[in-house]
């Protein structure tokens, strides 16, 4: 029995010493998870803030646009008008 003692013991503190093991090493998984986390999210607000600075330029580019073909269609009309103008000259010089 005094021998099986010693044996027991030796195998509990054997165990202990292993899942105290484990445990530490569980505190430094859940250490580089919050870390990893953390960086995710600030990943992820700069990642967001580039493409709402995109979504904005991506808009005012197409503010240009419809303001250029805006004027492309003035000058078309202005163009047209002109034309008819000089064809009406043309007609009455002859």
């Amino acid at each position: 029995m005094t021998q099986q003692q010693p044996d027991r013991l030796d195998r509990i503190e054997a165990t202990l010493e292993r899942v105290s093991q484990q445990l530490d090493n569980q505190v430094v998984v859940n250490s580089e998870l919050r870390q990893s986390t953390t960086e995710l999210r600030q990943s992820t607000a700069e990642l967001t803030q580039s493409v709402n600075e995109i979504a904005n330029s991506v808009n005012l580019l197409l503010q240009t646009v419809t303001i250029h073909q805006q004027n492309f269609e003035v000058l078309a009309v202005n163009m047209q008008q002109m034309q008819s103008s000089i064809l009406n000259l043309q007609t009455e010089n002859s």
